[in-house]
């Protein structure tokens, strides 16, 4: 026994004299690629989707970031012929920071897109795939990149990876829809804001917008919802940064915190009478 415990205390000493790898840092953010089809016919469209697993208390940006950050980019690198969409962005999220208020993602995020495939394809196996950049933040931001690629078998038949078809399908859920005619939406300018009128036909107790690019509004100011007869109106205060009046508003507004529509309307000068009597 007394032997067996000098030996125990000797490899412990032997241990802590010897170097050890330092942990790598967590990054906080992981991303991947997810195809749907694990082969395709020539000709066809492949959908795949950039999935991003980010730890609590940490997130990324939308396509407009707000006040800071920066949003995922992905230049591909694909087989000749093969070409890609722009990405689809889902709904996002607003956030308070030190920075003021910026719109991104929390938790697991995937960002839609599809390759289609040439019908001069040949049976074989290609590589899709892209380098990645992306910003994940909490107290501080840390850029992060990889290159993401799946294979993709060229054949006479589909095969669909079923796991992926589900992510897919759950991420396509997410995504705005386009706003009914039946809105009816508006949008107007004024001096120091915007306001944009819709005829939804239903109660409608909270709304928020976001805007497709950056420096329209001023990103960390409330939004007021007022109701007219059967409209109901946001106003937006314009970001002190804006030089030119854009002649459309875009982006994506969340009616109740559940239905998410795209916006892009035409902007039109607001009546003096109109101005003054909604002071």
């Amino acid at each position: 026994m007394n032997r067996l415990l000098a030996s125990c205390a000797a490899l412990l000493l032997l241990m802590a004299g010897c170097p050890r790898p330092t942990p790598k840092p967590t990054e906080h953010s992981r991303a991947s690629l997810i195809v749907e089809q694990s082969s395709a016919t020539p000709g066809s469209k492949v959908n795949l989707g950039i999935q991003f697993v980010t730890d609590d208390g940490w997130h990324i940006y939308w396509q407009n970031p707000g006040d800071s950050g920066e949003p995922p980019r992905i230049k591909w690198q694909l087989p000749s012929g093969v070409t890609a969409t722009a990405l689809e962005w889902p709904t996002p999220m607003r956030m308070t920071t030190s920075a003021g208020a910026d719109y991104g993602y929390q938790g697991t995020t995937i960002l839609l897109s599809s390759v289609q495939i040439p019908a001069t394809a040949q049976p074989g196996t290609i590589i899709v795939g892209g380098e990645l950049r992306w910003l994940v933040c909490h107290d501080v931001c840390l850029p992060l990149s990889t290159f993401l690629k799946a294979p993709i078998q060229i054949a006479s038949s589909t095969n669909i990876n079923e796991a992926a078809l589900r992510s897919l399908k759950s991420a396509s859920e997410r995504l705005p829809k386009p706003l009914p005619a039946s809105y009816q939406a508006e949008a107007a300018s004024s001096k120091d804001g915007f306001r944009l009128t819709m005829l939804t036909g239903v109660p409608i107790t909270h709304a928020e917008f976001y805007p497709s690019e950056e420096g329209q509004i001023d990103n960390g100011a409330a939004q007021e919802l007022a109701a007219h007869a059967d409209r109901v109106s946001l106003t937006l205060k314009k970001s002190e940064y804006l030089r030119q009046v854009p002649q459309h508003l875009q982006g994506v507004i969340i009616l109740n915190g559940t239905d998410a529509y795209l916006i892009d309307l035409p902007i039109h000068a607001m009546p003096a009478q109109r101005r003054s009597r909604q002071r």
